[in-house]
Formats: structure tokens, C-alpha cells, sequence
């Protein structure tokens, strides 16, 4: 039996943040070309994953490209108050202007793709990761194997339909089971609803009624993304209105735990 499916009422929001977004990214792709090889060099990777959790990244190489994407958008800001705002997000102190953490998430997704490239060029075992979530329950198959950050978003490659996840914040790819839910592995066709709506066409919204979870699903064989982190952006309405159609769940029949 397949799984349910239901249709997702969204509001268009994001778009309008395009320009800012590519702005950024152009930013960061010029760093990388001109400072990437530098700082790989500085790179040391654990011999299990996470191979490069964030918190152990190179603070110097997110420093500069934060401070790049500063003056990229005008901004005026002392390193040395960067530094401070760095240490104190990673303990968990994160007030911070809306726009600065977008530069400074990108200037981390920055740095933490040098990590993803290195691990891809040394080549990692398939299997190791290719593990259902219930048989692995001492390591969530959604973390990122790279930076340790949690993925919800899985990708269906061609011709066959693989199922990989996606890392935003690093770009690593890795394979997990093709059916059921990623996060506690059940295989109850009954329990797992696909969301849509058709203004997103090759994107779904799987949601778990077992463990209450839910992930965004692209089909790479619809819809051909080259940016995965602007298409998880560009669609944010559909995760917004996922978080209120489970809420509407619950308080209609409490279906989902």
C-alpha cells in the first residue's frame, strides 16, 4: 500500500529574499576559488564521522568569509567583535540580527563545504551509511556524517529513484533507505502522509505519524534543483505550513505522537 497523501495551503514569502541570497552566495563561491585551496590545507578530519562537527571548525576561515559577506552588504563590523559573536553562539547564545546570522550561516556553509570536498575526494564507504534508522540507533541517519548537522532533506536521484540526504549546511550527500520514515525507520505505509501543494511540482512533505517527525522530499527526476540550500529557502512555506497542518492534527484527533 503507498502512503497517504494530502494537500499543503502555503503563502508565498521567500522569493522576494533572492536577490540578497545570490548576492551572498556569489560571494562565497569567489572565496572558495580564490581561498579554498588555503585553507584545506588547515583542515583535520576525524577518522570517523562527524569528520568535522561545526563547533571544530577553522574560526579564522569563518571569520573571513563572515567578515567578506559584512562588506558585501555594507556593513561595518571589527573582527574582533565577530570573534565574540562566534564564541558565544557556540555556547548557545544566539541573539543575533536576522541578517547578520544569514551571512554568518552562509560564511559557515562556506568553510564546512572544504570539509564535505575532502571527504568526497578520500571516498566513503557506501554502506556505512546506508543503514535504516531502526538499525542504527545509536546514530540518527539524518545527521550529516560531515558536520554532525541534522538533514530534512532527502533527494530521489535518477533513474531509479535513490533516496540520498542532503546536507545544507555542508552540501555531503549520502544514501538511506528508498521507503518510510528517516527518523525512527518505521516501514507502516499507513503512519507516513505526503504533503503537496501544486505550487511546488516535484516536492513533497512526508510527515510520520509514529514519531511525529517530518521531512521535505525533492524528486531530482521532476525537478532539477542546482542549489539545494535556496530550494529548502525558496520553499520554507511548505515547512511552516506542514508544523501548522501537524498541529491541526493534533488538536482535531491527537493522530500524531
Amino acid at each position: 500500500m503507498t502512503a497517504k497523501k494530502s494537500k499543503l495551503v502555503v503563502s508565498e514569502n521567500v522569493e522576494q529574499a533572492y536577490q540578497k541570497y545570490r548576492q551572498l552566495k556569489l560571494e562565497v563561491d569567489d572565496w572558495l576559488r580564490n581561498r579554498g585551496s588555503y585553507w584545506l590545507a588547515s583542515l583535520s578530519l576525524n577518522e570517523e564521522s562527524p569528520y568535522l562537527p561545526i563547533v571544530d571548525l577553522p574560526q579564522d576561515a569563518i571569520i573571513e568569509l563572515w567578515q567578506r559577506l559584512n562588506i558585501s552588504a555594507k556593513v561595518e563590523i571589527a573582527d574582533s567583535t565577530l570573534r565574540e559573536m562566534w564564541e558565544q553562539l557556540k555556547l548557545g547564545k544566539t541573539a543575533m540580527d536576522p541578517e547578520m546570522a544569514t551571512r554568518l550561516q552562509m560564511a559557515v556553509s562556506g568553510v564546512a563545504k572544504l570539509a564535505s570536498q575532502t571527504v568526497n575526494e578520500k571516498g566513503v564507504p557506501e554502506l556505512k551509511y546506508n543503514a535504516r534508522a531502526s538499525e542504527r540507533p545509536e546514530k540518527n541517519v539524518v545527521a550529516c556524517p560531515v558536520c554532525d548537522e541534522i538533514s530534512t532533506l532527502a533527494v530521489l536521484t535518477g533513474p531509479d529513484g535513490k533516496r540520498m540526504m542532503h546536507c545544507t549546511i555542508c552540501n555531503f550527500e549520502w544514501p538511506v533507505q528508498r521507503t518510510g520514515c528517516l527518523f525512527c525507520g518505521s516501514e507502516d505505509s499507513k503512519k507516513l502522509l505526503y504533503l503537496d501543494n501544486e505550487a511546488f511540482p516535484g516536492i513533497e512533505m512526508g510527515v510520520c505519524e509514529v514519531c511525529g517527525q517530518y521531512f521535505k522530499e525533492i524528486d531530482g527526476r521532476k525537478l532539477y534543483a542546482a542549489d539545494y540550500f535556496w530550494e529548502d529557502m525558496r520553499t520554507l512555506s511548505l515547512n511552516y505550513a506542514t508544523e501548522r497542518w501537524i498541529e491541526e492534527q493534533v488538536r482535531k484527533d491527537n493522530q500524531i505522537n
